[in-house]
């Protein structure tokens, strides 16, 4: 059961640093999106429609520094937790302070979600990264 609930919540965090941001900041826009069909599909594949600027990226850096630091609280939290009800309510909690953490670096779910995206495949991109750090 415990190696159930830690796999599970590496999987919820592994997943949510690229892909639950996004699904909660579409939320609210997911009626415009679903009628044009190709900018939400652009988007959930993780591709930024412009080039990512250097204070972009500085502001990713920052955000993503952030984000870990819930992820990695949040983590242990719900490894210790043994009630699903209260861990789904600790899922909810992390993703609302990630999501915090984001947007007080001045970023958006989307672009934060896109940059990480486009992280994983372009060396160039992940150059520029390494420079800034």
């Amino acid at each position: 059961m415990n190696k159930l609930k830690t796999l599970t919540a590496a999987i919820t965090f592994a997943t949510f640093g690229m892909a639950a941001n996004a699904a909660m900041a579409q939320a609210p826009a997911a009626a415009p999106a679903q009628q044009g069909g190709a900018p939400a599909q652009q988007f959930e594949q993780g591709q930024q429609a412009g080039p990512i600027t250097d204070g972009d990226l500085k502001k990713f850096v920052k955000a993503n520094e952030e984000v870990a630091k819930v992820r990695d609280e949040f983590t242990q939290k719900l490894n210790e937790e043994n009630d699903q009800q209260k861990a789904q309510q600790l899922q909810m909690q992390a993703q609302e302070k990630m999501l915090e953490a984001v947007k007080d670096n001045n970023m958006d779910a989307l672009t934060y979600n896109a940059i990480a995206a486009r992280i994983q495949t372009d060396t160039e991109l992940q150059e520029r990264l390494s420079a800034l750090q």
